[in-house]
């Protein structure tokens, strides 16, 4: 099984049929949020439920920016009411970190080695100046099961929604 980062990842023990969140921040997050961010997360997933059944759950933090929640609906599925729950979790982080999670518009790809930010909007200005190509390796956050993360999330910009600017 590969490993989602650098790292082993909570996310590594989850089957590749398990459901997943990704929330991206535009500002890498620093040490001290990390620290944070791995206890919040390891609590939530932990209480995390549906109708009172446990989720088999998983909360992890990918490349400085990305907080990921995953659950393995074989056991008991996410429901409405539970998803909400997510929600407001991933609402308190961002109020505790003081920036965004949940703004579409970032755009977070690799370029030598290293996580850089721009806005949707921006991408066809970088793609003519050569900043991005057809062939930047974009984080993709639209992927929905832990198998697709594994997989899909860093693709080529052209295999993303931004290949409509190339």
């Amino acid at each position: 099984m590969a490993t989602l980062s650098a790292t082993p990842s909570v996310l590594d023990r989850m089957p590749a049929h398990a459901r997943v969140w990704v929330y991206k921040s535009a500002v890498a997050f620093t040490p001290a949020q990390l620290e944070m961010l791995a206890a919040r997360g390891a609590a939530f997933a932990k209480s995390w439920a549906a109708h009172g059944a446990q989720l088999a759950a998983a909360v992890d933090v990918l490349h400085d920016h990305f907080v990921v929640l995953a659950v393995d609906e074989t056991q008991a599925g996410a429901s409405g009411c539970s998803i909400d729950t997510s929600v407001h979790f991933i609402q308190k982080l961002e109020r505790e970190l003081g920036h965004s999670l949940t703004d579409r518009m970032v755009v977070l790809y690799q370029k030598n080695g290293q996580v850089q930010v721009c806005r949707a909007q921006e991408v066809e200005d970088l793609l003519k100046s050569g900043e991005l190509s057809a062939e930047t390796m974009v984080f993709n956050d639209m992927v929905a099961t832990v198998g697709d993360l594994r997989e899909r999330f860093q693709v080529p910009l052209k295999e993303t929604w931004l290949a409509r600017y190339c």
